[in-house]
């Protein structure tokens, strides 16, 4: 007896739990977990634009890279995609530059391809920027 009522307890505890989860919040009642406005993810379309040709017109500098590392080992073999993520400031600086991912498996030309886009400045804005880019790396012979 004493264990049928310790499961009916338990399921009556169950039961008002589920329900009070199912339940709507009072319309005075805060909502915490409402969508806050994403100012990282608004950009003018023409910043948007501006990044996209500075880094066309400055990817070749990347390849800069794969070139030092070339005249290292002269093995042509060595290409592959190389994904940068970085987050460009309302100044224009880039930060928290990092491989994604690399199918050219080289530390050196991974390395030199965050330093060489850590220094470039983009166009100014009113807010930060996450950007993402593959470019390919390789012989150009």
């Amino acid at each position: 007896m004493r264990a049928q009522v310790g499961v009916l307890v338990m399921l009556s505890w169950v039961g008002c739990a589920e329900e009070n989860a199912s339940r709507p919040a009072p319309r005075n009642a805060v909502n915490e977990e409402a969508p806050q406005t994403n100012q990282e993810m608004t950009v003018s379309a023409e910043r948007s634009d501006a990044i996209e040709r500075l880094f066309a017109r400055k990817a070749q500098e990347l390849q800069s890279c794969w070139q030092d590392e070339y005249d290292k080992n002269h093995d042509r073999k060595l290409e592959g995609d190389v994904t940068v993520q970085l987050h460009i400031s309302p100044a224009g600086k880039p930060g928290d530059v990092k491989i994604l991912q690399s199918s050219i498996k080289n530390n050196g030309i991974e390395t030199c391809v965050v330093q060489t886009v850590s220094g470039w400045s983009f166009p100014d804005g009113q807010t930060t920027v996450p950007y993402m880019r593959t470019v390919h790396l390789g012989a150009q012979f």
